[in-house]
């Protein structure tokens, strides 16, 4: 209905007046935003999306004038006609050297990197030619870890300043990714089918609507403004098979358009491992290097999407079908004690959206709402009358069901509808009011022949409906000072959530009446500050006191290996975040943040008994940390980039059985303290090689005295004196590659040697990553 009310406000206008809108672009397809739009002595600037609408009083000729810093200003005629009232415009880059000053214009990456809410940029581009994943591109960045239980396609977890889990959201143009399940995982991604990725730590944006602690990971799919086909496909080592299609066609007046983005992985991850075998006869563990023979992955994703532009009752108006099926092998459960041989998990899904914009009022209103709704279906596969060791020699048992300690054969129903408004109303030219709110309702339910009971009865616990829902409400003012110099933006945020459930994982009996329901609310405020030195430098401060509630799947857990949990209680932490960025043009580049976090009720996916994990409240958490980034151009076409992070995050006042409270210092459990990046990149022409060095020192499995910690400055000394089993090891990861272009950039040949060196490395629990591999990738493009 307030769609509807607008459409009719808009048309009304229509009818008194002749619109004219367009977008701005550069030479590179990107949209250039704060151009100067003037015709007949009207004058409007374009927004983020680069896009401007002017409203005139009659058809006719016109001349118009745009400007924008750092391009080359363009005066053109245009004539305006019934038909014709959308004009598109590309703006040539200007780079002028006046007394060894030189002004150029910015990307829409670079003002991304300089918002007042601190955001780290990782611009995809120059990664659609290379066989890198996401996850590698993110964990070169400064206070960002990526943490893979496996190879390619298993589930991963990111670390934000030392936030983890679901403290962390993530979100697809801005939209939270709940809704396409494990189809759109990281993990899984290609870079081709993004434009960049926008990282926040700490402070989120409004128009990102969450109960986020530690930040955010915000995933731009790419904004074509040409017709494009793209394809590419990658082998590796462990018959790694990867394939990405993407297109985009409109007509040539842009009213309406249409595209697709796919993928499809597979690799069998058969790399070696370092396991603890057990001796068949003496029952004797021993340390063994084997390959992993159950650890496939197979999975495809594609969107398809069309649409309508450019009327005067949308801007653009979009639907998507997006479907993905996707079957995991598990070889081992959380941690890498035991051994499966036939343990499966599957999802798939197929999920409509459509999202609507418009601006109204001379573009003073923008509307942007999104609807979907998804019915995951999820899989696991547990019914194996026997049992596997490490080197895949069976034994079978036919009076045991099933591997793991819970045999299943479950056929999950995951529900979700999402809705998600923004509005944004200019309420002058220096100040922006904004309004986002995500409501999210998702239900559970489904069969399992071989799963748990309620007692004395034979009704399925699955069969039981869980239901989750919440809703995050946020309204912001940001504004402009002193020439544009400081920008402040402050924010509040209301969190309302409800859920009911069963907990039905022990070995215990479980009663029909243990049936929880729990509900809470909240309120959130930040404040974000950012001062431009001087065109190269800037100051920025933000501070923050956020709740989060608990996430459905925190709640429910995954069906697979993650179990319920309904006595989680909200996270609450108080933030602050101070940085300072320097930038000299085609020079280099230099970055230093800092942060601290004080947080009660952190939520942590904690082992349990085996097989199983759960999250789970750590009490108090407090800690601090420091990030330095930066880059050299050593020559024009050489450029040196390096980043270290130390973060210290530790238990305080730890509560004790007797119900007093302790002082402990430990540190977060599974948590990186110290990891950094280097990297070189070599361009010339269609020609580019590059190599990278990343290491992350030893880290806890578990919660150890700070007694028995390693010392030395920042805790880079000597290892620490604990079981070898409770350490994750120093890691040094080393990747080369190079890719050169044919066929006037057409086609290109990318090639990659990942973990050159051989090294076992671990992530998420201490489960470990591949050794050695090389990489192939060919990709066509054509505009």
């Amino acid at each position: 209905m307030f769609i509807l009310t607008f459409c009719l406000v808009s048309q009304s206008q229509a009818q008194n007046n002749v619109h004219i809108k367009g977008k701005v672009l550069d030479q590179h397809g990107q949209t250039v935003s704060g151009a100067t739009v003037v015709i007949n002595a009207k004058q409007t600037t374009t927004n983020a999306q680069g896009d401007y609408s002017v409203s005139l009083n009659a058809n006719g000729i016109y001349k118009i004038i745009l400007n924008a810093v750092g391009y080359l200003k363009l005066e053109k005629e245009i004539k305006v006609t019934a038909s014709e009232r959308v004009f598109d415009f590309v703006l040539k880059e200007s780079i002028n050297t006046l007394d060894n000053v030189t002004i150029v214009g910015k990307t829409e990456t670079d003002k991304a990197k300089e918002q007042a809410v601190k955001s780290t940029v990782i611009d995809l581009q120059d990664a659609y030619n290379k066989p890198a994943t996401v996850t590698e591109l993110m964990n070169r960045t400064a206070g960002v870890r990526i943490r893979q239980t496996g190879g390619l396609g298993a589930s991963s977890d990111v670390s934000l300043n030392g936030f983890q889990g679901k403290s962390v959201k993530y979100f697809k143009d801005g939209i939270p990714l709940d809704y396409l399940g494990d189809g759109f995982t990281l993990s899984a991604l290609p870079a081709n089918m993004l434009q960049r990725i926008e990282v926040f730590k700490g402070v989120l944006p409004v128009a990102l609507g969450a109960d986020a602690l530690g930040g955010a990971v915000n995933l731009i799919s790419r904004k074509p403004s040409k017709k494009y086909l793209e394809t590419g496909y990658e082998l590796a080592s462990f018959n790694t098979h990867r394939f990405n299609l993407n297109g985009f066609y409109t007509d040539t007046a842009s009213k309406w358009f249409a595209g697709v983005d796919a993928f499809f992985n597979h690799s069998d991850n058969n790399y070696e491992a370092l396991i603890r075998a057990t001796d068949p006869i003496t029952r004797n563990q021993y340390d063994a290097n084997v390959p992993l023979f159950h650890n496939a992955y197979t999975g495809y994703f594609a969107q398809f999407y069309a649409g309508l532009s450019n009327r005067t009752w949308a801007d653009e108006i979009k639907f998507e079908l997006s479907t993905f099926s996707n079957r995991r092998e598990q070889q081992h459960p959380a941690l890498m004690t035991d051994p499966y041989g036939a343990v499966l998990s599957k999802q798939s899904s197929i999920i409509p959206s459509i999202n609507y914009k418009k601006s109204l009022f001379n573009d003073k209103l923008n509307i942007n709402q999104f609807l979907t709704y998804s019915n995951l279906n999820i899989n696991r596969i547990d019914t194996l009358r026997g049992q596997y060791d490490w080197f895949g020699n069976f034994t079978p048992n036919p009076l045991k069901v099933g591997e793991s300690r819970q045999p299943s054969n479950s056929d999950i129903d995951s529900r979700n509808f999402t809705s998600r408004t923004n509005l944004s109303f200019r309420l002058a030219d220096n100040h922006n009011l904004e309004l986002n709110n995500v409501f999210t309702s998702a239900s559970r339910d489904g069969s399992d022949p071989l799963g748990a009971r309620f007692s004395g009865t034979d009704i399925d616990i699955l069969s039981i409906k869980s239901s989750y829902r919440k809703l995050v409400t946020s309204l912001g003012i940001s504004s402009d000072f002193f020439d544009k110099k400081l920008n402040h933006v402050l924010m509040g945020k209301f969190f309302n959530y409800s859920a009911s459930g069963v907990e039905a994982y022990e070995a215990r009996p479980i009663f029909s009446n243990e049936i929880k329901s729990i509900s809470d609310n909240s309120w959130g405020i930040a404040d974000a500050v950012k001062y431009e030195i001087n065109n190269r430098s800037l100051v920025r401060f933000s501070a923050e006191y956020a709740n989060r509630l608990p996430d459905q799947n925190e709640l429910f857990g995954d069906a697979i290996f993650v179990v319920p949990n309904f006595d989680l209680k909200p996270e609450r932490s108080l933030n602050f975040n101070l940085g300072y960025r320097y930038n000299k043009s085609s020079s280099y580049t230099f970055e230093v943040n800092t942060f601290y976090r004080r947080t009660k009720n952190l939520i942590l996916l904690v082992p349990i008994q085996q097989p199983y994990a759960h999250f789970e409240n750590q009490e108090n958490v407090k800690g601090y940390g420091v990030e330095l980034d930066g880059n050299i151009y050593l020559t024009k076409n050489l450029i040196v980039n390096a980043n270290a992070t130390f973060q210290d995050l530790r238990l305080f006042d730890v509560s004790t059985a007797d119900g007093g409270a302790e002082k402990n210092d430990a540190r977060l459990r599974n948590t990186p303290y110290f990891f950094a990046n280097a990297g070189l990149n070599y361009n010339l022409n269609k020609f580019k090689a590059y190599g990278y060095y990343s290491f992350v020192r030893e880290y806890y499995l578990e919660t150890i005295p700070k007694r028995l910690e390693s010392g030395g400055f920042l805790g880079l000394g000597s290892s620490a004196n604990i079981n070898s089993l409770l350490l994750i090891p120093n890691q040094h990861l080393v990747t080369v590659g190079a890719n050169y272009a044919f066929l006037d950039n057409q086609l290109s040949v990318g090639v990659e040697a990942k973990n050159l060196l051989d090294n076992n490395l671990y992530d998420n629990y201490r489960v470990q990553k591949a050794g050695r591999s090389f990489h192939l990738k060919l990709n066509y493009i054509i505009k």
